[in-house]
């Protein structure tokens, strides 16, 4: 009976042995397998990502990061210094009550106020209108800098630095009559209401003007948020809005030149149509990026020299890719394939 005992304990733990053995060499294989797998797809993954890196490169590699850099700088210098309206205000002591000439000069000029004309019959159609290129508006160089590198590729290449070099310097200039005679716009000239004694504003309508109908409409309060953030509230001239579909107009616009100019009379009713704008600074700021274009061509400009004609050189601006055409993006089902395979 011991030995029996003994003989069952013995065929037992070999047949623990074995089992545990079956089971380790079944693990050690399955992650054998799957680290074949996860080596393959990452192997893969390096493939696309070169794949991908040599596109970008040849789609965007024509472009010079420095002379990029470089085109930008005024539109950066124009951020800082816009940002920094409040400080710059009580450093240079910059005056703070808007000016309220503006409706007598284009009285005088015209012999009535376009804007009120434009807004007295408003409706839902055209509040929708005049909002869609104020929308646009703040993403407008962004836009118009990928429609040229997608559409016009290399031949786009002056006309990316220039364009950005001409929108900075009309920012510039713009901001700095802005900050130096600030001007009231239309809404708040309509809708003021002053206090007779002390001169105080003590009711006014908001920034938003005839977009608060937008926010109305959508129940969010868009328009609000996005003028409400603004720290210069009294910039009505020279108008932004106008002057840098103005800046696309000079510079090669979308499609045609009659699409161009069909972009500046829109946000020109616009900025009439919302009360945002006089039509006396919509002439201002388009004369000020015809002021910036005639310096760019008969004064100076630092891309002269780099943006030739086709045919004389871009060996400072175009950067070609001579890698392999990019590969086309795997599907995961690579990973059952491989898996198979192993």
């Amino acid at each position: 009976m011991t030995k029996y005992s003994s003989a069952n304990q013995t065929s037992s733990g070999r047949g623990q042995k074995v089992y545990l053995a079956n089971v380790w060499y079944s693990w050690n294989r399955f992650t054998d397998t799957i680290h074949q797998v996860l080596k393959a797809e990452w192997f893969n993954k390096q493939q696309d990502l070169n794949g991908y890196w040599c596109y970008l490169s040849d789609r965007f590699g024509f472009l010079s990061p420095k002379l990029l850099l470089i085109s930008f700088l005024p539109m950066a210098s124009y951020l800082i210094i816009f940002q920094s309206y409040t400080v710059l205000k009580d450093i240079l002591h910059l005056p703070s009550q808007p000016h309220t000439i503006l409706p007598v000069v284009e009285y005088n000029l015209f012999h009535c106020l376009p804007h009120q004309i434009l807004s007295r019959r408003y409706n839902t159609v055209f509040d929708l209108l005049a909002a869609i290129p104020y929308m646009v508006h703040f993403i407008l160089p962004v836009l118009f800098i990928l429609y040229n590198v997608l559409v016009r590729k290399r031949q786009a290449v002056p006309l990316i630095y220039q364009y950005l070099w001409c929108c900075g310097w009309t920012n510039i200039i713009a901001v700095c009559i802005q900050f130096l005679f600030p001007t009231a716009p239309p809404w708040f000239n309509d809708s003021a209401v002053f206090d007779e004694w002390t001169g105080e504003v003590i009711h006014a309508m908001p920034n938003e003007a005839a977009f608060q109908r937008i926010d109305a409409l959508i129940g969010f309060p868009w328009f609000k948020h996005l003028y409400g953030k603004s720290p210069l509230k009294f910039g009505s001239f020279p108008s932004l809005h106008v002057a840098w579909p103005a800046v696309l107009l000079v510079h090669r616009p979308w499609i045609n030149v009659k699409v161009g100019i069909f972009h500046v009379l829109w946000i020109m009713w616009a900025a009439l149509y919302s009360s945002h704008h006089y039509l006396f600074d919509a002439l201002g700021g388009i004369c000020i990026v015809m002021c910036v274009k005639l310096g760019m061509s008969h004064v100076w400009e630092p891309f002269s020299r780099y943006c030739r004609p086709p045919g004389r050189g871009h060996a400072d601006v175009i950067v070609v890719c001579n890698e392999e055409p990019p590969r086309t993006p795997r599907s995961y089902t690579r990973l059952l394939s491989c898996s198979k395979a192993v």
